[in-house]
């Protein structure tokens, strides 16, 4: 796995008792987009290495910021994720109401994930800094892949201010693959993911991150974009294919495993 864009770029997802590398070995974030989720069929932890929390799904009823917090306790970093209608989510209301809640999030939980599109982009992003959080800027073209020239240059301003750039595209056929392929084998500023979407883009939710994509998606409870495979599946098959991701899971496995058995012990106290 000799990339670039993995050995030279990486971020911490830093949570209570631990960091998330991203950059140094491919990810699997299991995204969530049901509150009732998390107890009722994840008592014993998530199958992924992060926990995407689709806050536009799950509605700001739902006392999300302790389920959030509960789940990083728990040795699991949280993206934060407030998905506009725009950009194939279900957020409909105001940039400023979503601004408030991306700032609360950064207060609390690891990273967020925001569009590059949207006009609070850079706020966002700043705020992660000065907080030494993590900022996911995502760029999606849900009818094609564009020229790996046009990707480049969004690419190149992106870096300027993101902490992760994602980048999620409709493939077609293999030639739009190559593409993000193509991405992968370039030197940027900071970690990169990309990964494809519809029915031709399901395979290279492993391939790319096989490739060098810092982070790959797959569902937890239903699936959250085109092609989306669950997060489960994907872990295994990164294992099996990746020696050291899978020395990696081992070994996370146990911190949590002795992370939880602190903090019921304290609970119990």
């Amino acid at each position: 796995m000799e990339n670039s864009a993995m050995t030279i770029a990486h971020v911490d997802l830093r949570i209570p008792g631990g960091t998330l590398v991203l950059g140094k070995l491919p990810r699997v974030a299991g995204t969530l987009s049901s509150a009732s989720s998390d107890s009722a069929k994840f008592s014993t932890g998530f199958p992924s290495d992060a926990v995407e929390m689709r806050l536009d799904e799950i509605g700001e009823a739902q006392d999300w910021l302790e389920q959030g917090r509960g789940i990083e306790a728990r040795g699991f970093p949280v993206i934060l994720t407030i998905r506009s209608n725009s950009e194939g989510g279900k957020w409909n209301g105001s940039e400023a109401a979503r601004l408030k809640l991306y700032e609360t999030a950064l207060d609390n939980l690891s990273c967020v994930d925001v569009e590059l599109r949207s006009e609070i982009a850079t706020s966002v992003s700043k705020r992660a800094s000065r907080l030494g959080k993590t900022c996911i800027v995502s760029y999606h073209d849900f009818e094609r892949t564009p020229p790996v020239a046009e990707l480049q240059t969004i690419l190149s301003g992106t870096q300027n201010f993101a902490s992760v750039i994602k980048v999620a595209t409709m493939i077609r056929g293999e030639e739009d693959a190559a593409t993000l392929r193509e991405l992968l084998g370039e030197r940027w500023q900071v970690p990169l993911c990309v990964m494809g979407m519809g029915p031709l883009g399901a395979q290279t939710r492993v391939s790319l991150a096989i490739a060098g994509s810092c982070l790959t998606y797959g569902y937890l409870d239903k699936p959250a974009a085109p092609g989306q495979p669950s997060a489960a599946d994907l872990v295994a098959r990164l294992r099996a294919q990746l020696p050291e991701y899978d020395e990696d899971c081992l070994q996370r496995r146990r911190t949590r495993e002795r992370l939880e058995s602190s903090r019921l012990a304290s609970i119990k106290s």
